[in-house]
């Protein structure tokens, strides 16, 4: 496939959007999700996934840029031209496009620009547990993504990679302490983890597939991401020991996994997977959906938020694991018919863990992709609301509200120790006061 696409779909931005159609086609023809995951065919291969162009016939293995190529290889492509800035209140005109079924408002509560790149762009953005620095990918700097790190009330920001390759999708440990991250720099794809303040990374998968998109468990002792597989033609999410890689197992078929932050929210005490899959008939656009892991096994698999007209993804957790978010791509054919590499426009949406309650959190007048929730209910994500593809932030807190949580969620560590906190408080009362 083109590398500019190449890109664009291996740093997540709108990763597997050609299942409904941009540039190409998505060739995978996804089934359900197991209730208890399979093996596939052999240990080393995993799904793969190939694109093709309208009308070509799809290849076995996706092209993947490994050089830098003319123009600075963002994950959103630099040849768009710029986007007038746009206001933040919707416009009459903006009023009457299909804005979709809405429960809610809406929201766009203390928005603002937290990266300024004036070339390249900043994209892939996450919080720290606490909740204060942001670590996120960025082609500002040179034509090759790297990950970098920059407080959200300052200016100051810190390279933690430098390498001639492509760094991106970074994703922080429960403790704050490291990050793990994607990286082509051995030639495929694979995840890599190094120390939140800098160093050299350690290469965590090193097979001949393509390995993108680390998510931490709650206790930080594994890592959850997609691979694409060499014999299934599929993406699959494997589950790998962070300091024994070869303990990896195959979990499922899907796309950007996103283990629960909180540990035990499933059914009998298990771990809970979110993730991005396409339907297997009809339009083929994304959902997003969750399964239960314990003990090497899956189950329990649910559709969270579907869509026959647009396509849910880039899901991700809030903090106390009650609540998802993800990005809306329009496609009112049931393709998204875009001849570059990003959606025209797309929104955020916010529902209780259970699908219901689903709010609106942006306002239709630009790209939001890629969100991630932070403590206190603090959001960001990626947008070119201003004319380039930056980072911007807003508070969720009325959206919360609305789904009917409660504000000021704190990181997920503290989430989840607050219940042997409050036994541990009431047992130290005194007699009287119980």
């Amino acid at each position: 496939m083109h590398a500019a696409l190449a890109r664009f779909v291996l740093a997540g931005t709108v990763l597997g959007l050609g299942a409904c159609g941009t540039s190409g086609t998505y060739a995978e023809r996804p089934t359900d999700q197991p209730a208890t995951a399979s093996k596939p065919q052999q240990a080393s291969s995993e799904t793969s996934r190939a694109f093709q162009n309208a009308g070509d016939v799809a290849t076995a293995e996706p092209e993947i840029a490994t050089t830098a190529p003319a123009v600075a290889p963002a994950p959103i492509a630099e040849a768009l031209p710029a986007i007038p800035e746009r206001r933040l209140a919707p416009m009459p005109v903006i009023a009457k496009r299909d804005r979709f079924d809405e429960t809610g408002p809406a929201s766009v509560d203390g928005l603002s620009q937290v990266s300024f790149a004036q070339e390249g762009e900043d994209f892939d953005p996450v919080l720290t547990p606490d909740g204060e620095k942001m670590i996120f990918a960025s082609t500002q700097y040179r034509t090759t993504s790297d990950i970098y790190a920059k407080p959200v009330k300052g200016s100051v920001v810190t390279q933690l990679t430098s390498d001639p390759a492509d760094d991106v999708m970074p994703a922080v440990s429960p403790d704050g302490k490291k990050v793990a991250f994607a990286s082509n720099r051995s030639g495929s794809w694979n995840i890599y983890v190094m120390p939140i303040t800098g160093g050299r990374p350690v290469q965590v998968t090193a097979t001949g597939a393509h390995d993108l998109h680390p998510s931490w468990s709650p206790d930080g002792k594994h890592l959850v991401f997609s691979r694409l597989g060499e014999v299934s033609h599929r993406w699959e999410m494997w589950v790998t020991d962070a300091s024994n890689p070869s303990a990896s197992h195959f979990v499922g078929y899907g796309l950007l996994p996103e283990w629960c932050p909180v540990a035990a929210t499933g059914e009998n005490g298990a771990d809970r997977i979110l993730f991005q899959l396409p339907r297997e008939r009809g339009a083929r656009t994304f959902g997003v959906w969750t399964i239960d892991f314990k003990d090497g096994v899956t189950s329990n698999a649910m559709a969270i938020a579907t869509s026959g007209g647009s396509a849910l993804i880039n899901p991700t957790w809030s903090p106390d694991g009650k609540f998802i978010a993800y990005a809306e791509v329009p496609a009112p054919e049931g393709r998204v018919e875009i001849n570059q590499s990003r959606p025209g426009q797309s929104d955020l949406w916010m529902a209780a863990v259970d699908g219901s309650a689903r709010v609106k959190l942006t306002d239709g007048n630009a790209v939001a992709l890629m969100p991630h929730w932070g403590a206190n209910n603090r959001m960001v994500f990626f947008s070119d609301r201003a004319g380039r593809g930056n980072v911007w932030t807003m508070d969720v807190n009325n959206a919360v509200l609305a789904c009917g949580g409660s504000t000021g969620v704190e990181h997920a560590s503290a989430a989840h120790d607050a219940p042997a906190q409050a036994a541990a408080e009431e047992t130290e009362q005194p007699a009287e006061q119980k």
